[in-house]
């Protein structure tokens, strides 16, 4: 049987409570799944600290990390660059601890590879999916060392200053190779701008946590808890109010028992107490784990920690409970939660899909066979995300990342330009409602290789040269016409291949239209990206094969949007990304049929064409079907044409 203790034998201290400090806790692979840290942006700049605690005031408006790092993410970020482990990224207590694994490693230093562990126990919950669990048992310099990574664009090799050793953090300093907590860079000398993620600092995390500016007839004010509340959360995981991984009445949240099981997991999902979010859209800030902060303004021998974890009573929840450590600990009740200026957009994450099954033979057409893994863009790349990357590298723009039709052809618009050259903004505009999730266009090949190269080289801010749209993925150096050039094999920013790129057209083509349960399980491919060998409809909704698209079924020849038959020239055509939710293709993308037309990069060489894919809304099924293809003059622009971007294994 397994062996169980009592809570109460781990709710002695603060200290234990938040590190289990009194155990002993310390601490060239090919390319895995990209890491997204989806944020929220903390606004209200200038607010007033808490009276009660004189903790809380911000100056700046900052993007904070919706949720904590995951087990997912930390196993990508340990087979981008753990080969060797170095610096002991990894712990062992991360398989072998089973209240809380994990991630397993195998092989030899060198070859070491990293998976994640399903949750163990007798009682599993729907939310105690394997990845999407906090991570655990990392140090303030694991911490430190996922932030420089992700803000130099998550290269892969080994752990140096390229990779994990500077970035957001100098780890190289005297005063971190001491053991000392080290301050956040004012720039990243890899990417020579701010650091694009790092650790909260109190205030930020605070502020994030407590200060809802809506409360006291919208003055502002601070709540006891993160979920918004002054009243203690309870401990059930789901769509219950005021919710949190905590102990409550004694209980553990997973398995509503009093005693602790060694062999039982206690980790929810990130987000599992889906109606418990904060005031600005954060989850979990309370319970699940004790969150690292950043030092600062000098180096420190201790480090503070906020929020309580699975193993906390209500009261280590409260906004007045803060506690501290060494940087060098770890624990199963510790991990971490990224943060981002607001105006930095590296925030902005993409989200990708996994295509897999390399070595699938081609379609009757001719395409479709890759022979690695890869990852596509979950949806087209967003007006939203084209904004944040014009905000940093577009102030003047001497390439023309901005089209004027971007704003003035209402059928696809809209981004919304303001200010002169050297000072242009740019910002989502309102074209029959809020078009920051509908896809950009006005793209031609050369705008999305440099959204690419941006991508690639972690979203840096600053004018469009080598370190930020000229080179990364693809070698531009300010070419706007004419031949395209071929991926780079080596971003020479990072010194690792690049993070993000256009899709060959095989690619493309076998994310859209590739299922491997066809044909009694040997695969194969559907006429349409929507796993249907039919025409779809044009509904929108959650219905099966649906795409924004004409509809000429009957001789309609209906839009989907505003279900009409004849076009009117101020009428917003597009839809947000996936809004056709019961549509994917069998790897999970969405609208890789209707909406916009996505360029692909053929098979890679240089040459004065691209492809264009997947039809658009003044299109009917023929431009949609998996037979048809087009080739296009890489400057080409138009209304109905957007990006997909792709990732390497």
């Amino acid at each position: 049987m397994p062996s169980s203790k009592n809570i109460s034998t781990i709710a002695v201290t603060a200290t234990a409570l938040a590190l289990l400090a009194s155990a002993e806790l310390h601490a060239s692979s090919g390319h895995v799944e990209p890491v997204n840290v989806a944020t929220v942006v903390v606004s209200n700049p200038g607010n007033a600290a808490d009276p009660s605690t004189l903790a809380g005031a911000v100056d700046h408006e900052f993007r904070m990390g919706q949720f904590d790092i995951t087990i997912g993410q930390y196993t990508a970020f340990l087979n981008a660059v753990s080969q060797s482990d170095l610096h002991g990224l990894y712990n062992p207590k991360m398989a072998t601890d089973l209240q809380v694994a994990g991630i397993a490693r195998t092989g030899s230093p060198g070859k070491f590879r990293y998976s994640v562990i399903p949750p163990g126990g007798t009682i599993q919950i729907s939310a105690a999916t394997p990845d999407q669990r906090p991570i655990t048992y990392v140090s303030w310099f694991d911490a430190a060392r996922f932030a420089n990574w992700m803000s130099n664009g998550q290269p892969t090799g080994h752990q140096t200053k390229r990779t994990t050793e500077n970035g957001a953090y100098n780890l190289l300093k005297t005063k971190a190779k001491r053991g000392l907590a080290v301050p956040k860079n004012t720039v990243n000398p890899n990417t020579g701008s701010p650091p694009t993620h790092y650790l909260p600092t109190e205030n930020e995390w605070y502020k994030a946590a407590y200060f809802n500016p809506t409360i006291n007839n919208d003055l502002g004010g601070y709540t006891l808890y993160s979920t918004n509340s002054n009243t203690a959360p309870s401990n059930t995981p789901g769509g219950s109010n005021n919710g949190a991984n905590l102990l409550y009445q004694g209980k553990l949240a997973v398995t509503q028992q009093l005693s602790l099981d060694s062999q039982q997991n206690y980790s929810t999902d990130v987000g599992s107490f889906t109606r418990s979010k904060g005031p600005f859209g954060t989850f979990d800030m309370n319970g699940s784990v004790w969150e690292m902060l950043d030092p600062a303004t000098q180096s420190s021998p201790s480090i503070i920690l906020r929020g309580g974890a699975w193993t906390s009573y209500f009261t280590y929840l409260q906004s007045s409970y803060r506690i501290g450590g060494s940087p060098a600990a770890s624990g199963s009740n510790g991990g971490l939660r990224l943060v981002s200026e607001a105006k930095n957009p590296a925030a902005m994450g993409y989200e990708l899909v996994k295509v897999g099954h390399p070595g699938n033979r081609k379609d009757k057409t001719g395409f479709g066979a890759v022979n690695k893994t890869f990852w596509i863009g979950k949806y087209e790349v967003t007006i939203g995300q084209y904004c944040a990357f014009l905000n940093a590298v577009a102030k003047a723009d001497p390439y023309s990342l901005y089209d004027p039709a971007m704003t003035n052809v209402l059928n696809s618009a809209g981004v919304q330009r303001s200010g002169s050259s050297e000072n242009y903004a740019y910002s989502p505009m309102n074209n029959a409602g809020d078009s920051s999730r509908r896809p950009i266009s006005f793209i031609s090949w050369f705008d999305a290789a440099r959204y690419a190269n941006w991508m690639s080289n972690g979203q840096p801010i600053g004018p469009q040269d080598s370190t930020t749209t000229e080179d990364g993925a693809y070698r531009l150096q300010g070419v706007t016409q004419g031949a395209t050039v071929v991926r780079n094999q080596i971003n020479p920013n990072t010194g690792a291949a690049p993070m993000f790129f256009m899709p060959a057209e095989d690619q493309w083509y076998k994310a859209a239209y590739y299922s491997q349960k066809l044909n009694s399980g040997r695969g194969g491919y559907y006429l349409y990206a929507t796993r249907s060998n039919r025409a779809p409809g044009n509904r929108i909704g959650d219905e099966l094969n649906m795409a924004n698209y004409i509809d000429d079924y009957s001789g309609s020849y209906f839009y989907s949007v505003p279900q009409a038959r004849y076009i009117d020239p101020t009428q917003n055509y597009l839809t947000d990304v996936g809004t056709y939710s019961g549509s994917p293709s069998f790897y999970g993308t969405y609208d890789q049929n209707g909406l916009l037309y996505q360029w692909n990069d053929l098979d890679g060489t240089a040459g004065p064409s691209r492809g264009l894919r997947g039809g658009f809304y003044f299109a009917g099924p023929g431009a949609a079907q998996s037979l048809s293809f087009n080739q296009a003059s890489p400057k080409r622009e138009a209304n109905d044409t957007t990006i997909r971007l792709a990732a390497p294994k």
